[in-house]
């Protein structure tokens, strides 16, 4: 006796009648029926791997050209010997790719995306919306004869959207690896791509709710509600993603009453929302079609994160088990705090730590630019000195600068998360480096400009020109790193580093008699407002014997009130009509007053740059905007010029 005939089902089990024959034969005979709906979601991980393929093919492409242009020239004996300049047809697209995505708005809200990521979000968001409204029909021709293929096909999109909201919002994940991206700026992508998986969900959701009003009414959509609970754990699952989207706005972020705790509330009550997210949807999916697939990867890659950090990226093993590293506070001038930590720790310049310190917040995990390099002697397994610099805001911030001015010779045991982000490029591979920074935005510079003089003392650098602008409000700031960047000079050729310093909130003040270096004091601000006007611009002659291995400062001064358009849009010496509007690549120290006019200033000043040129900026939207406004005009400057070949930008991120 032959078996009976096991008829594979043609819909959702717990939703339609499959014993139904004129919904299998409807089945049957559809172009796209119901049980192809796994192909949807693969649509979009295509896509998505595609893009990340590309980008990590260009990241590619930079890290060996920069290699190989390090590694010939080096080779040769020869800093002024570099390949052949000739361009190819992708270095000639890369110079107007560059011009049109450094780009920036400063609108408030789009400060921190570049055109060139706004139009990468917008395609991540037109595609799915393409592909899902574009194909028809939008619902059967009767509702038993299967879901409302719209809704298959925006919900198996946003499905497959989940394990690559979480692999950006990751701090280690392999999308950093392959793109060199940080995972701060991945997070913006994280960000968004939440914000179009959130639009799709309620896509989905929708025709679920019309379908039965239109063939039924109200009472047969309370009856679909009440009969099953997949309706229930969707709409349960809908809340879960409507919080974790718009809940990551900055105004609900960053509230401002109590800023912090708004802040901490927001990011564990973030991660209990994605657990509960993910595991509804295990529910509402019910393991159909290829669904689990994708929630699966979804669990393995949060889990292998969480275990990468935990056994890899945290210094539990200390001098004993979970007993993590001593954290040291010192307090700084302008209210600002130094934290040093020896650790055996490994990192690099311009990376980020996340620290906790859990007798002062135990959930508390903060992330902090690295303002060090580690010594030579120390690079295998001994301890190197880890410092932090800031300046204090609320919460976390504010208890340790309260620490570190009453119990300054107090330590704590810290435990280190990291290191993260960097520069995925070589500095020392580019002629030119300038980098600009906005207050406590020079701690990855400094710990950039010692990688550098490291590296140009052993002779493994082509870089042959570096320059410094940092603007601060007080001078009491410019105390933080007088000694490093003093240090990092004395170890570079005469005529190489340039260290442009802005003060904005003081008012000019006339120096003392004889040269005033980078190691002494500072100038203090004036006792009263009446302090008299200072005499007109003038340079200090360069010091003698040791004070030629320090910084000589040289200031250039202009009358206080005076801040009109003509002055701003020179550079860099608004004030100093006798000097050469290109100052002189000597290893002096120059203080401005005012803000640095980035803008308008750059593109002149560019005309002194080296064949290859890095500008690397940390401070600030408003000087991220201009200084990426002004190095998306300078391409065009590459284009008509031989001997220039690359300015290539690279903006720090914080405040994610």
């Amino acid at each position: 006796m032959a078996a009976p005939t096991v008829v594979k089902d043609v819909l959702n089990p717990a939703l339609y009648n499959n014993d139904d024959i004129e919904v299998q034969f409807y089945q049957q005979r559809k172009e796209w029926p119901w049980t192809r709906g796994g192909v949807h979601a693969l649509a979009w991980v295509l896509f998505a791997g595609g893009l990340v393929l590309i980008f990590g093919l260009l990241n590619l492409r930079d890290i060996l050209l920069d290699r190989r242009r390090l590694g010939y020239t080096l080779a040769n004996n020869n800093k002024h010997r570099v390949l052949s300049s000739q361009r190819s047809l992708f270095d000639r697209m890369s110079l107007h790719f560059r011009a049109f995505c450094y780009l920036r708005s400063s609108l408030t809200g789009l400060a921190t995306t570049s055109l060139g990521l706004g139009i990468l979000i917008l395609a991540g968001f037109l595609y799915p919306l393409l592909y899902v409204f574009s194909q028809h029909p939008y619902y059967e021709r009767e509702p038993r004869f299967g879901p409302p293929p719209l809704a298959g096909r925006s919900g198996m999109m946003a499905l497959a959207m989940t394990p690559f909201i979480i692999l950006l919002g990751m701090k280690a994940n392999l999308i950093s690896m392959v793109t060199g991206m940080g995972h701060e700026k991945l997070n913006v992508l994280h960000r968004w791509l939440g914000f179009v998986c959130g639009f799709f969900s309620l896509v989905h959701s929708v025709p679920y709710i019309i379908e039965p009003l239109k063939n039924g009414g109200w009472g047969k959509l309370t009856e679909l509600f009440n009969g099953n609970v997949t309706y229930w754990n969707g709409v349960g699952a809908l809340v879960c993603m409507f919080w974790l989207t718009f809940g990551s706005l900055n105004f609900i972020r960053h509230a401002s009453f109590p800023r912090a705790w708004c802040y901490e509330a927001f990011v564990h009550l973030h991660i209990i929302l994605g657990v509960g997210y993910v595991g509804l949807m295990f529910w509402h999916c019910a393991n159909v079609l290829t669904s689990w697939h994708y929630l699966y990867a979804t669990c393995v890659v949060w889990v292998l994160h969480l275990l990468y950090r935990f056994i890899w990226r945290t210094n539990w093993f200390g001098p004993r088990l979970f007993s993590g590293d001593q954290a040291h506070f010192t307090p700084l001038t302008d209210d600002g705090v130094k934290i040093t930590v020896p650790t055996r720790m490994r990192w690099q310049a311009g990376q980020h730590i996340f620290i906790r310190i859990p007798s002062i917040s135990l959930l508390d995990n903060h992330p902090f630019t690295v303002a060090s390099i580690m010594s030579n002697d120390a690079k295998d397994c001994g301890y190197n000195d880890l410092v932090l610099v800031f300046k204090p805001h609320k919460g976390f911030t504010r208890r340790v600068f309260d620490i570190s001015r009453t119990r300054p010779d107090v330590s704590y045991r810290a435990y280190l998360d990291g290191p993260y982000g960097g520069l995925s490029r070589k500095l020392e591979a580019f002629e030119t480096v300038l980098m600009v920074a906005g207050g406590s935005g020079i701690t990855p510079i400094v710990a950039h400009l010692q990688h550098l003089a490291s590296k140009i003392h052993k002779g493994e650098a082509l870089t042959r020109d570096i320059r410094i602008i940092w603007t601060v409000k007080r001078f009491q700031s410019l105390e933080w790193f007088k000694d490093e960047i003093s240090a990092a000079a004395r170890g570079l050729p005469r005529n190489m580093l340039l260290c442009q310093y802005y003060v904005t909130e003081e008012t000019a003040i006339e120096l003392p008699k004889g040269p005033v270096s980078a190691t002494r004091e500072w100038p203090q601000s004036p006792i009263t407002p009446t302090f008299r006007q200072p005499p007109q611009a003038f340079l200090r002659p360069p010091g003698t014997s040791e004070a030629e291995k320090e910084f000589q400062l040289q200031i250039v001064e202009k009358d206080v009130g005076s801040s009109s358009d003509d002055e701003l849009h020179e550079f860099p010496f608004p004030a100093a009509r006798s000097v050469t509007p290109i100052p002189p690549m000597g290893d002096e120290v120059l203080l401005e007053f005012g803000r640095p006019p980035l803008r308008d200033g750059l593109p002149p000043w560019s005309e002194t740059f080296g064949r290859r040129t890095c500008i690397y900026v940390c401070g600030p939207q408003s000087m991220k905007v201009d200084v990426a406004n002004a190095v998306a005009d300078m391409q065009s400057d590459i284009w008509a010029c031989e001997e220039r070949e690359e300015i290539y930008l690279h903006s720090e991120t914080f405040g994610w």
